[in-house]
């Protein structure tokens, strides 16, 4: 089911988020209409990100609800709302009289977004650069801008992060961001903060971290020898390079800028210093340009001041909880070790031997369960103090097989990575989840800070001191082992896959007891010496008789530029309007305020179109966007132009005759032409070609993989078990594991990557996998199973029934579909596939 028709506002936990409860329910009803109030290109974007299927190395590619509704939030606000200060956005959508307000600082907009670890905070950037850049190009430079600023928070790990994103615009390739008809328009330079450069491009991404914005007093020396080294930059200022490093130097020179903070809570540690930054360099830029900072957008989990308080311009609130909920991160247990006591004992491994010696049993556990899956589990120690840190390390390395695989990393007295360590540290972060990592145990005096995209952290034991004097948010204990190890499967307590187990002595589990009361979750409890249960789907080589093969087959139906002519237009149907003899005339009156006596009265004449070109053109743009064919204006123009003229009113009109004008300039007019456009031709922009052979995949090659669902146990499968989504789907191997002319069946799962691409309902492409493939003697069978019909499955029945004739004319077997509907599967009891498909089919 679609998340947006699961996390309905009225049944989402109430959040604490001063804007956010008015806005979910402002956001759900303007998504269920269509988006109303958006550009053009917006509505694009929205349709190519969250309504079309997108395949990216064979597997199925979509947008988190958390990013979906954090876009949607800020396009919301500021493109249809055009929210633009807080104070607005607290008069519209605040719960309660306004909070924090400080005329001074709200001089441009801020919002900020609260969103779970491991939700997809990146991409949410990323789509904002883009949305903010294709309407800078192609609707509105005024509103928009194409010059962005991303601020990683002061972890260099943070920074090293978001530099493997974005280095080189790949973020913008690697993922559906841009529709295909799209590319040629955007054009983005991507600058870090050690790049050399000499001119500042028309579009424009840096990339820093907070460092480059702070003032540096004390390093003129250092910053100068920087200034003339690295950046070999011949014009720049040097007066004041003690103060401000180069970064905020090129900012006073560009307005119409958009910043971006990661991690923002680390930036706002400087609270009003910060702050303070940000609004001189926005005056100066308006007082020099007339246009400062466009947007300040902050992106957090944690996004807290430094006494708690969260900010009051968020407007987003994805919680740890839904992010659970939705199975987008881990789902964390206490781990619980019975009849353990904490020894008195200066000595570390002394102290808390009976949770260390619990972890390392458990982690142990994980890493033979999941060998089969080529995945490395980690266990993460966090120690109360370095020199903790090096005792438990020594006594780690005595273990077997442990000596030379546990990475340490010190911390100073501010949480960050000792020098020494941060080279090693930082590269570790960056491999920490491949096989080829020589650790498999981390030992820090920290959490793992923000920046590390951790996914094989299993176990966490925690041995420090979790008290309120160190400022440790609990969100951060377990934050860094969230992130999924199995990014596409369902987390599965039963299953033991996709948790994060926390273990450790009372004074953990009393802050991750907080942390549940502050989300309203319950984490859940496992004892540590429950067994592990795993259920891992592979191929069983005994059984490779059972192999099937499937070809892969060119796209039947692609998107394409058409040719139109006089022919297409004539098949357009009339629609024939009225024209209307309307007098063109409006009545201003004037009341006086007290006696509420008439005291002005004009008679106006409405304004209407005076440029026929231009009105034309209009509705031209926009039936080509919704078509998605970009470069056909000087074909389509004169064909509407000609419409309008002869088909569109209920006689041949005069484009000059103000009644046509202005007749053309209402909506409902706007949206009748437009949508018969659209309807009329939308076909033309796909076609069919007759597809080839390029590939085959064999069943065998399937790579192991883990399973939530049901399992059955076939003899004519060649994986150890039939994955099963439902009962149907068990009953049904059942039946073909028993029917005598079956030779070999399978499940298409995602894992085998077969894929066939169709047109739903409301005429978009789509991909989907059919449910079986069964192999008798002399036909290969593509089966559909079925317990409720939705809109699109005669769409997909014919467009597999087109794929089995291909196949079978290009391989010279039968290839042949058939839907079987559930009830009428239990009506009948056959031994064989053939006479259940005769019953079914005739």
């Amino acid at each position: 089911m679609n998340p947006a028709d699961i996390l309905i506002p009225e049944d989402r936990d109430k959040s604490k988020c001063y804007l956010v409860n008015k806005l979910r329910l402002a956001i759900h009803q303007w998504r269920t209409t269509g988006y109303p109030g958006t550009t053009n290109t917006t509505k694009r974007l929205l349709n190519y990100w969250f309504n079309e299927d997108h395949i990216i190395n064979n597997e199925k590619f979509e947008f988190w609800y958390a990013q979906r509704e954090s876009i949607e939030t800020l396009i919301y606000i500021y493109e249809v709302m055009k929210k633009k200060s807080f104070i607005d956005l607290a008069r519209e959508f605040g719960d309660g009289p306004i909070r924090f307000y400080d005329p001074e600082t709200d001089l441009y907009p801020l919002y900020g977004f609260k969103m779970a670890t491991g939700s997809g905070k990146t991409y949410v950037m990323a789509l904002t650069i883009i949305w903010q850049y294709l309407n800078y190009q192609l609707e509105d430079r005024n509103n928009y801008t194409s010059k962005f600023l991303i601020i990683a928070g002061e972890k260099n790990i943070i920074y090293d992060r978001l530099k493997r994103d974005y280095q080189d615009g790949k973020i913008f390739t690697a993922i559906p961001l841009i529709p295909p008809e799209l590319y040629d328009s955007f054009n983005l330079k991507v600058i870090l903060k050690e790049d050399p450069f000499y001119t500042v491009p028309d579009s424009v991404l840096f990339l820093t971290n907070i460092q480059q914005l702070q003032e540096k007093s004390n390093r003129k020396k250092e910053s100068e020898k920087f200034v003339d080294d690295v950046l070999d930059l011949k014009e720049v200022d040097r007066t004041n390079i003690s103060q401000e490093n180069r970064i905020l130097e090129v900012l006073e020179k560009i307005p119409n800028i958009m910043i971006l903070k990661d991690e923002a809570h680390h930036i706002y540690n400087y609270e009003k210093k910060w702050k303070n930054i940000l609004v001189e360099l926005h005056r100066h830029l308006e007082s020099t340009f007339g246009k400062g900072i466009i947007t300040e957008l902050d992106f957090s989990a944690t996004p807290k001041s430094e006494n708690g308080a969260l900010f009051p311009w968020l407007i987003v609130d994805f919680t740890l909880k839904e992010a659970i909920d939705m199975n987008i991160v881990k789902r964390p247990l206490k781990g619980i070790v019975d009849n353990a006591t904490e020894i008195s004992s200066e000595n570390i491994v002394e102290r808390y031997k009976a949770w260390i010696e619990a972890g390392i049993r458990r982690w142990q556990e994980y890493k033979n369960a999941l060998s089969k899956l080529s995945k490395k589990p980690i266990i993460f120690f966090q120690c109360p103090s370095n020199k903790e840190a090096d005792e438990l390390k020594g006594y780690l390395s005595s273990l077997p097989g442990l000596k030379d695989k546990i990475l340490l990393i010190h911390t100073d007295s501010t949480g960050e990575v000792v020098k020494s360590d941060i080279e090693n540290a930082r590269k570790s972060a960056q491999n920490i989840d491949s096989n080829a990592n020589p650790f498999e145990v981390i030992v820090s005096t920290m959490m793992l800070n923000e920046g590390w995209d951790v996914r094989n952290v299993n176990v966490i034991v925690g041995l420090r001191s979790y008290t309120s004097e160190r400022n440790v948010l609990p969100e951060q204990v377990i934050g860094r082992g969230l992130r999924k190890m199995f990014p596409d499967q369902n987390a599965d307590v039963n299953q033991s896959l996709d948790v994060l187990e926390v273990i450790g002595p009372p004074g953990l589990m009393q802050i991750i007891e907080e942390l549940e009361k502050e989300e309203n979750i319950n984490f859940g409890k496992v004892n540590v010496d429950t067994p592990l249960n795993i259920t891992t789907i592979y191929v069983d080589m005994d059984k490779i008789s059972q192999d099937i093969e499937i070809p892969v087959l060119t796209n039947r139906i692609i998107i394409r530029e058409f040719q139109i002519d006089e022919a297409v237009i004539d098949k357009i149907k009339a629609l024939s309007l009225p024209l209307e003899n309307k007098v063109l005339k409006t009545t201003y009156k004037a009341y006086d305020m007290i006696t509420n006596v008439v005291a002005v009265e004009r008679v106006w004449d409405l304004p209407v179109p005076k440029d026929t070109k231009s009105v034309i053109a209009y509705y031209t743009d926009i039936i080509l966007k919704q078509l998605k064919l970009p470069n056909m204006f000087s074909d389509f123009y004169p064909f509407i132009k000609s419409y309008v003229e002869t088909k569109l009113f209920d006689q041949q009109v005069d484009l000059n005759d103000p009644r046509v004008l202005y007749q053309l300039s209402t909506p409902e007019i706007q949206q009748k032409l437009v949508d018969l456009f659209v309807s009329s031709l939308k076909d033309l922009s796909f076609t069919e070609r007759e597809p080839n052979i390029y590939d085959y995949i064999k069943i065998s090659s399937t790579q192991p993989f883990t399973w939530t669902k049901q399992v059955y146990s076939s003899s004519k499968c060649i994986f150890n078990y039939v994955t099963c989504d439902n009962d149907l789907e068990v009953n049904f191997s059942k039946f073909l594991h028993s029917a005598n002319d079956v030779i070999s069946f399978c499940k298409i799962v995602r894992q085998i990557h077969f894929f066939v691409e169709y047109r739903d309902s409301a005429g978009d492409l789509r991909v989907y996998n059919p449910d079986f493939i069964a192999i008798t003697k002399d036909t290969n069978f593509v089966l559909e199973t079925k317990g409720r019909e939705d809109v699109d499955v005669k769409f997909k029945d014919k467009r597999i029934v087109a794929w089995c004739r291909d196949a079978s004319n290009i391989t010279g077997k039968s290839w042949k579909y058939v839907r079987i509907n559930e009830e009428d599967f239990n009506k009948y009891h056959f031994d064989n596939l053939k006479d259940l498909i005769k019953a079914l089919v005739g």
